[in-house]
């Protein structure tokens, strides 16, 4: 039995190959117009990356922390899990925001203050619906890019304090 990732994979190469699409169906049992669909979210795949690694040399090539970012773009380019991008969107829609830095999303990632009791947290675990899971999706993906000179020694300066408040047995 084939996993479906290992299905979808042979599935597109028997079509980059010339075999039609209901030749392909008959051969997996689907429909043709699931190969289809199987097409068609694959290249959807390959152009968002195509996207990211685009606005990831952009940023790079800029390694400019106080720079303006289209939200859009910058979510994109950490690569994040699609609940967490439609919070984040969400969020920053409800709150009039088109536009972000490095600086302000690497803040998010920072302990802050909370309105009313006396204790700390992250923006980002503030934001509905991002939770932990979220919360390093984040953090990883602005960990796993190459942000510049300047802005990836900015992070990892912030790493280390995200590090030290959400990894319990991080050196302190």
């Amino acid at each position: 039995m084939l996993s479906i990732p290992e299905r979808n994979r042979q599935i597109l190469e028997l079509r980059k190959k010339g075999m039609s699409q209901t030749e392909v169906a008959r051969r997996f049992k689907l429909s043709p117009s699931r190969v289809y669909l199987i097409e068609k979210q694959d290249a959807a795949d390959r152009s968002l990356e195509q996207r990211r690694t685009r606005l990831r040399e952009e940023i790079r090539g800029d390694d400019d922390l106080e720079r303006m970012w289209p939200l859009e773009d910058l979510i994109d380019a950490v690569g994040l899990i699609v609940v967490t991008r439609k919070r984040l969107m969400d969020h920053f829609v409800a709150t009039g925001k088109r536009q972000i830095s490095l600086r302000e999303l690497m803040d998010m990632c920072l302990d802050a203050p909370v309105e009313g009791p006396d204790f700390m947290m992250s923006p980002l675990l503030r934001v509905y619906g991002v939770g932990k899971k979220g919360f390093w999706f984040v953090v990883n993906g602005l960990t796993g890019m190459d942000l510049g000179g300047r802005c990836n020694e900015e992070w990892r300066k912030r790493l280390v304090r995200v590090m030290i408040k959400h990894i319990p047995a991080w050196p302190r």
